[in-house]
This record gives C-alpha cells, structure tokens and sequence, in this order.
C-alpha cells in the first residue's frame, strides 16, 4: 500500500517536476523532501497546495483506502469504540491497532474524519502521545466538509479534557468560546447537540459554584426539550437536579426532580435509572437525614442483587449507613472495598467519595488506634481542600479537627 509521500514523489515525477519546482513558493524544498519520504505530514493547506501544483484533486492523493473497506472499518471501530466508553471492557489498544495502519493514508472525507477523533481519544484515554495531531485533523476535515455537529464535539472533547484535569473554570471559559464562535458564523447545531453543549455547560457552573446559572441553563434545556418532544439528557438533566436539590436541602425539590426520573425511568424502560434513584436515596438519607437503617436497607438489597457488578459507590453507602448504626468493624470492610472511580472529576462526586476516609478516620479513633485515625483523616483533608464549599467538605474539616486536636 502506497504512503502519501510515495504518491506524491509517484506524481511529480511522471510530470517530470522537480522538488524546487512542486515545492514553488509556498513549500521549502526541504520540507517537500521530508513530505515525500514521509518524515513530515503536510497539513490539508499545503496538502491542497500540492495537489493544486501537481493538477490534480486532494482526494486523489488520499484516496488509499477503497470507500467501501474505509466504511467496513469505521463500522467496526465505532462499535468497538461505544462499548469500550459505556463499559470499559479491554481497553484502548486493540482499537488503536486497528485504525494505526490507515491513519496516516486516509482520503478526505467523514470516515476519514471520523476514524481519525476515534483514534486521538483512543490515544489520550490509553495515556499515549500524539493524540492532539490525529484530533485536529478530524476537526479541519469536518470544517472542510461542514460537517458542524462534529466539530462541535471535538470542541466539546477539548473542554472535556481541561474538566478531566479539574480546571473548572478554563473548560467552561473554553466550552463557552466554542459555542460563541460557532454562533458567529451562523452554524446551525442540531437540537441534540445544543443540548449537549447545555448539559455540559451546567455542569461546568455547577463545579465553579455558579448554581444559579446552572439552574437556568438547565431549565432552559428542559423547557427546550418539551417544546420540540425531544427526550435526549432529560434524565441526565433531572439527574443532576436531584443531586443539587439534596446538596442545598430543598426538600421539594428533590422529590420533585426524583418523580421525574422515575416516571422517565418507566416510560424508558432504563434499569439504569432505577439504580442511579437507589444511590440517591441511600446517600440523601445516609449524608442528609441520617435515616441509617433505611440507607442500609436500599444499599444491602442492591449489593445482594447485583453481586458481579461494580458497585463501589453503594460499597460507600453501605459502609456509612453501618457506621451511623454503630457496627464500626463491618463498616470499616465496605469503606475498606470502596474504590474511587478515575473516571469520576466532577466535585460533587469526588466530594461525597472524599467521605470515606474521614468515616474511616473516626472509627479507627474509637477502636484506639489514634494514628490511623489520623492517617485518614489527613488524606481527606487533602483531598477535599480544593473542592468547593459543600456540605462534604464541612463534615470532612470538622472531622480533621476532631481527630487531630
């Protein structure tokens, strides 16, 4: 299979053209020299230039892969792609593998695009280097073809990244440019994506403190919704609500948000729903009311159905609802088996898991063993010092204060 830089060499040579002459006044004939022997990729600019020079088409000097094994492909790697992010099975290698060979030859068009932002989250989600390259060049080819939606998610994945390194408030700064400069050029999102830009948008303010901006957004998103019959993020949308409501102890508001999800969660058919209401209530009642035995008896029934499962965050429940009911050691066992998940970044999450060590710090203080108690509850000190004002951090630092003076 022919590299560009072949096909290219290929071209001018049967024009009979040498590198200064292809190289003209836009390329150096150095560079055209590294391009041709594939120690340089051009970028689509001078890779128009080139095939301009040569009086061909763009496309000609990209069409590698036939269309119909480039569509085989994408097909594949996109299925592989969407179970890996919704169940994190075997990892990122073996999609990298499959797309690495056609990387570097593909034509210019929407598989191509496509293919390449797999690639580049494949490379950043595996810790590998040089993901940023393959992702701005999906992103010039959906500019290139208009393709807007996709532009916009590359955008939203940059915003994305800048929240996974908990740098709230440059992921919405960024998020927000994106939107403006899509709006000064008058491109038209479809209503998914719009809605995908708010949900984010909400979160983000939501992490900085800004709630009553998060609240609007999302409410708009909602009134959005309804009025276009649109069901897309509704439950992510009340979802968060929920968490919210609970967080500022409105009540109301909370059962209110948790109607929703479960009349969502019925006409869905979502189980997933379900469980996500379960973990609200049993963290509301552990965290809020301190109805233990309630909160022990949602986080008990869950565990004893769902035994394969990751279930880490009811683990944390759990052990909180045996805490308030006084059984220290068996507590201590599910905090023990609670593992934060790295795909957890935003502070409402990283908060109540932050919990478990200061649980964990005040029962190693009543079992007698003063320096584990300390331990743990410097380690959740330092963990939640960055985050927000939330009732977590409160219950953390009086913790601290307890066990260290």
């Amino acid at each position: 299979m022919a590299t560009l830089g072949e096909r290219i060499k290929k071209l001018r040579k049967e024009k009979g053209l040498t590198l200064q002459a292809l190289a003209g006044e836009s390329l150096t004939k150095g560079m055209l020299s590294l391009i041709e022997n594939n120690k340089a990729n051009p970028s689509m600019e001078s890779l128009s230039y080139i095939a301009e020079q040569l009086g061909v088409d763009r496309n000609e000097l990209l069409e590698e892969v036939p269309p119909a094994e480039l569509r085989t492909v994408l097909q594949e790697v996109d299925k592989l792609y969407r179970i890996e992010m919704k169940e994190k099975t075997e990892g990122f290698e073996p999609i990298i593998e499959k797309i690495k060979p056609y990387a570097k030859n593909l034509p210019y068009r929407y598989e191509s695009a496509r293919l390449l932002e797999i690639y580049s989250q494949c490379l950043y989600y595996a810790k590998q280097e040089g993901w940023q390259v393959p992702l701005s060049q999906a992103e010039e080819m959906y500019e290139g073809l208009h393709l807007m939606d996709n532009s916009a998610d590359v955008h939203m994945f940059r915003a994305v990244l800048k929240f996974n390194e908990h740098r709230y408030a440059e992921s919405l700064a960024m998020l927000q440019q994106s939107r403006k400069s899509f709006e000064e050029r008058d491109a038209v999102l479809a209503s998914l994506k719009k809605l995908d830009f708010d949900f984010l948008e909400a979160i983000l303010y939501f992490a900085i403190g800004d709630d009553r901006d998060a609240r609007r957004i999302i409410q708009e998103a909602v009134d959005y919704s309804k009025e276009r019959q649109i069901f897309y993020k509704i439950n992510d949308l009340y979802r968060v609500m929920t968490f919210h409501s609970i967080l500022i102890g409105d009540e109301d508001s909370k059962n209110y948000y948790m109607q929703k999800l479960r009349l969502f969660a019925e006409f869905s058919e979502d189980e997933k729903i379900d469980i996500v209401l379960d973990l609200l209530e049993a963290h509301h009642k552990n965290s809020f009311t301190h109805e233990y035995q309630e909160a022990y008896d949602i986080a008990h029934k869950y565990l004893e159905e769902h035994k394969d499962d990751d279930s880490s965050q009811f683990y944390l429940e759990k052990g909180k609802a045996l805490y308030g009911l006084g059984h220290f050691d068996e507590a201590l066992h599910w905090f023990s088996n609670h593992k934060i998940s790295e795909y957890l970044h935003h502070p409402y999450d990283l908060s109540m898991n932050y919990e478990k060590d200061a649980y964990m710090a005040l029962i190693y203080e009543k079992q007698g063993n003063h320096n584990l108690a300390v331990k743990h509850a410097e380690i959740a000190k330092e963990n939640i010092d960055p985050m927000p004002d939330l009732p977590y951090k409160k219950f953390i630092l009086d913790v601290h204060k307890k066990i260290t003076q």
